[in-house]
């Protein structure tokens, strides 16, 4: 059963230049070395800036587990770790 992450965030938008260049750093990495996740997309939402959503599908519970213990995924959370990041994150079932 494939897996969907969707991490929404809302930052401040004097912060959205540094977040994003952390976000693609991630993306590039992810897309590189994870072979489990099966779609990773940062969005970026229209009507307020500063506002988005990583939107991940994960082959299984395993893959999304497993991306969360890689280096890379420390390694976006310490490039942002200045930044006031608040997070709403849901899981669910993805249909393929």
């Amino acid at each position: 059963m494939q897996i969907a992450l969707i991490a929404e965030f809302e930052i401040d938008p004097s912060d959205q230049e540094k977040f994003l260049a952390a976000a693609e750093q991630e993306l590039n990495a992810v897309r590189e070395s994870e072979p489990g996740c099966l779609r990773f997309d940062v969005v970026l939402f229209d009507e307020k800036d500063g506002n988005g959503a990583f939107v991940e599908v994960f082959a299984d519970q395993a893959a999304a587990e497993r991306h969360r213990e890689l280096s890379h995924f420390k390694e976006f959370f310490d490039a942002i770790e200045d930044i006031d990041v608040n997070w709403t994150t849901r899981q669910g079932t993805a249909l393929s």
